[in-house]
């Protein structure tokens, strides 16, 4: 069953940023593009991921649909290659790549704020999290359970 993560790319951190805006030209002009992988290294092909963006009180989560999973040596040279995971144990060079694409049948876009009220979550992640406490809630759940990974 494919599972549905969500990440804050804030607007005051210029690196995640700069990421970002990269990551979502490629998404325009190709329809995929690549991301590092959470730090726990849990996401896999199938599985959903939303970019939380925007201001305090107007974020929008752009959704993607993970197509495939490369190793840590295909990472871009724009991105950190130093630096600890969030949970300090490895640095982020030994991340994994995953290839997103937004050809799914998922909503493209979603309101934060109607995503939580939702879903009964607290506050806006830090980091890349897994959406399992009230997963069943979720706006969109039954795409996610009747994707298939192609």
């Amino acid at each position: 069953m494919p599972e549905y993560y969500h990440t804050r790319v804030s607007p005051q951190r210029s690196q995640p940023s700069s990421d970002f805006a990269k990551f979502f030209s490629e998404i325009i002009t190709k329809r995929e593009s690549v991301w590092d992988k959470d730090h726990r290294g849990k996401i896999k092909v199938g599985d959903y991921l939303g970019f939380i963006t925007g201001q305090t009180g107007k974020e929008l989560i752009y959704i993607f649909r993970v197509k495939e999973e490369l190793p840590h040596y295909m990472r871009p040279d724009h991105w950190a290659q130093n630096g600890s995971h969030t949970n300090g144990v490895e640095n982020v060079d030994k991340r994994g790549v995953i290839v997103l694409t937004n050809e799914h049948s998922l909503p493209k876009t979603f309101e934060w704020s109607t995503f939580q009220k939702a879903t009964g979550l607290g506050r806006i992640p830090q980091g890349t999290q897994r959406v399992a406490t009230n997963k069943d809630l979720i706006p969109f759940v039954e795409e996610i359970n009747n994707s298939r990974t192609e």
